[in-house]
């Protein structure tokens, strides 16, 4: 096995579908009950009587939430059937991407206005600071 192959979720093993999605399912449904087990006990616990169980309280707090996070990680994803959907999967709508790539290139637009702008601004500033260093200072009469 290639290294990192199901470290970043790439593999069958992970719930990317096929066999193992049922079994994949099963567990993180089991999980998922022990998990709001384990909220429910939280909840259920009195108000802390000091620093150290408020401490602790959050602390498995903190726990309970990574455990809940780690265990909806292992849903399943529905199988890729097509080869435009190994490619991206997901069909827009025309007429949204028109919309959205008018936005983007008025925006892009816009954003080279304000950068001439600003570059016309710094050269007005360097010519004024280049004039002013190559003028001998006048001295005023007595």
């Amino acid at each position: 096995m290639r290294y990192g192959l199901c470290m970043a979720g790439n593999g069958d093993e992970t719930g990317a579908g096929g066999m193992d999605a049922g079994w994949l399912d099963h567990v993180r449904e089991r999980l998922a009950a022990k998990v709001e087990q384990a909220v429910q006990a939280l909840c259920d616990t009195g108000v802390p009587n000091g620093v150290a169980e408020a401490e602790k309280l959050a602390r498995a707090a903190g726990v309970i939430a990574r455990a809940a996070k780690a265990v909806d990680a292992l849903k399943s994803r529905p199988e890729r059937k097509t080869e435009e959907d190994e490619m991206g999967g997901e069909h827009f709508d025309p007429e949204e991407d028109e919309r959205l790539r008018g936005e983007l290139q008025a925006h892009h637009e816009r954003l080279d206005r304000l950068l001439e702008e600003k570059r016309a601004e710094a050269a007005e500033r360097a010519r004024a600071k280049a004039g002013s260093a190559t003028m001998p200072d006048r001295e005023t009469p007595d």
